[in-house]
């Protein structure tokens, strides 16, 4: 049997192969993510399989650690899956965002008034999609960067085996200023991603949503969004429930490849959260991948390799968590998961905010 690795179309195929025949495989979707302002390289894992008859020999480690090993070669920041449950910890991921979602009651959303027009999206409206969602994700931790001359557009449903429909808001001119992407099914009314920004386009927006609830005979219309999402503030006096899932274990699911390029390319995120302090100061990280060291000399941020001063010790997907904004310093604390020196908790904490991260179903692979 032999491992091999060959590039594809949006990033590689890993592949455990006895002669021509692949038994089992996994793949590296290329993405490029954000953790605030800032832009991390990002290896999706996906399609990770084994044929019947040869499960339970240890196949699948064997390809997942020579993913891990290609990502570091090829030099990817962090990687992220959505997992089956107490599998892929064994590869240093955790998880690492919650999955938010909010509904309404139908016959509340029929109450929104006014609006602009609503039609279906033409294959034109795809390149403006992606600029308005860049501009509404533009400091969304966990969400992808669409090129709008290159990206495919709004496919996947809030599911692996549902297609999204799509509508758009648009102006008197034709032009579009919002869209909708919803599970083209019958038996839920459900929308896996809003874009467009102002009253009118959420209007329209939560209007289409209510006549398709009505139409398909559901009780509630249901947004996978986070609560602080301006659609989901805008529905509030609709009269909305929050739903949250915490996965034990599963699901949204990360870690960090290369320790010091991942920090130095979210520097300008942690200048701009440490800058609040002003005060000179420096914290030094010690993981099971490397150390780093964040040095701010009272204007300018400095990140080194080199390890020195009291260590902040915590294992990489702890400071995945971290990053990512799903727990806070003093709950690994709590949990015995990291070990902060005296006087370097606020600090912490001002540089790791809980946050409601979000890699939309659009993106994920």
């Amino acid at each position: 049997m032999e491992l091999r690795e060959r590039k594809v179309e949006e990033g590689w195929m890993v592949e455990l192969v006895e002669g021509e025949r692949p038994i089992s495989w996994c793949s590296v979707v290329d993405r490029s993510l954000r953790i605030g302002k800032s832009v991390v390289v990002a290896g999706g894992i996906g399609g990770v399989g084994t044929l019947r008859e040869f499960r339970r020999r240890g196949y699948s480690r064997e390809v997942m650690e020579r993913a891990v090993a290609l990502m570091l070669r090829e030099e990817y920041d962090i990687s992220f899956l959505h997992g089956i449950q107490d599998f892929y910890h064994k590869f240093g991921y955790a998880t690492c965002m919650a999955e938010h979602e909010f509904s309404l009651e139908t016959r509340d959303a029929e109450r929104v008034r006014g609006g602009t027009r609503v039609r279906s999206i033409k294959k034109g409206d795809i390149p403006q999609i992606a600029r308005i969602y860049n501009r509404d994700n533009a400091e969304r931790t966990g969400s992808a960067v669409r090129d709008p001359h290159s990206w495919k557009g709004l496919q996947l449903g809030t599911w692996w085996s549902i297609r999204a429909g799509v509508r758009v808001v648009v102006d008197r001119q034709d032009r579009v200023k919002g869209y909708v992407a919803f599970d083209d099914v019958e038996d839920c009314c459900r929308a896996g991603e809003i874009g467009g920004q102002g009253e009118e386009v959420y209007a329209a927006i939560l209007g289409f949503l209510a006549r398709r609830g009505v139409k398909l005979r559901r009780e509630q219309v249901w947004v996978n969004a986070p609560a602080d999402h301006p659609f989901a503030v805008y529905c509030r006096e609709f009269g909305l429930r929050l739903h949250t899932l915490y996965p034990r274990n599963e699901k949204p699911m990360g870690r960090i490849i290369n320790l010091s390029s991942c920090m130095k390319k979210i520097k300008p995120e942690l200048k701009n959260r440490w800058g609040m302090g002003k005060r000179r100061d420096f914290l030094c990280f010690a993981t099971d991948i490397g150390g780093v060291t964040l040095q701010w000399d009272g204007e300018k941020l400095f990140v080194g390799e080199e390890e020195k001063g009291k260590k902040i010790r915590l294992r990489q997907e702890h400071l995945m968590q971290l990053l990512m904004g799903y727990v806070r310093p003093g709950d690994l604390v709590t949990r015995g998961r990291i070990s902060i020196p005296r006087g370097k908790g606020e600090l912490m904490d001002r540089l790791f905010p809980l946050q409601q991260a979000q890699l939309w179903w659009a993106d994920r692979f």
